[in-house]
């Protein structure tokens, strides 16, 4: 479940207070937390299935280059700064709850094909990786989309050489040592 700055300042809860949406848990059914905004911090009180989570979280802001001010949140934890805050037992950020993006756990195969699309995208084409390129887009220079095109074709390439190998475990596969014979399996609904 996760918070974002975004929410509170444009719910205008750095002053007030009101619920917040930090989860959807089914269609048109949402996990909320309440906010309690006191201007340089803030008190977030979540109610859930292990207990009530009450914490108290500051805010900080850094000026704009074009003027104005951009708030953040300070991390309960590590004190960094950060613009969304994950909450589960305790409130933290990204670090502290030791999250990753969901791009690191991609194998290289399918960050390579997200990339592929990515390009695509900007150049105006299909998304289709074998489709043919359309003329650039209003807007997008000549010079511009031929390098873009240069580099999908040698990404392309890549693509296809990693498609063709067999997939490899990694380092932590099952070997044969590790497994018990004449040891039952426990039993589930499919047995």
């Amino acid at each position: 479940m996760q918070l974002r700055i975004k929410q509170v300042t444009d719910a205008g809860l750095d002053t007030g207070s009101g619920t917040l949406p930090i989860a959807d848990i089914k269609p048109g059914l949402t996990f909320n937390a309440w906010v309690e905004g006191h201007s340089d911090y803030l008190i977030i009180t979540v109610h859930a299935g292990w207990g009530d989570t009450v914490q108290g979280v500051a805010l900080t802001e850094t000026p704009c280059h074009y003027g104005g001010t951009r708030q953040w949140f300070v991390c309960p934890d590590c004190r960094r700064r950060c613009g969304v805050l994950y909450i589960n037992r305790c409130i933290g950020c990204r670090s502290c709850h030791n999250l990753a993006y969901a791009s690191q756990y991609e194998a290289p195969r399918e960050r390579m094909r997200r990339q592929l699309l990515k390009i695509r995208k900007v150049i105006g084409a299909g998304l289709e990786i074998g489709n043919p390129f359309n003329p650039p887009p209003k807007g997008m220079s000549t010079k511009r989309h031929l390098a873009l095109v240069e580099e999908y074709k040698t990404l392309r390439e890549k693509y296809w050489r990693e498609c063709e190998n067999s997939r490899r475990w990694r380092d932590n596969r099952p070997k044969t040592i590790d497994w018990k014979l004449g040891v039952r399996v426990p039993s589930s609904r499919l047995n």
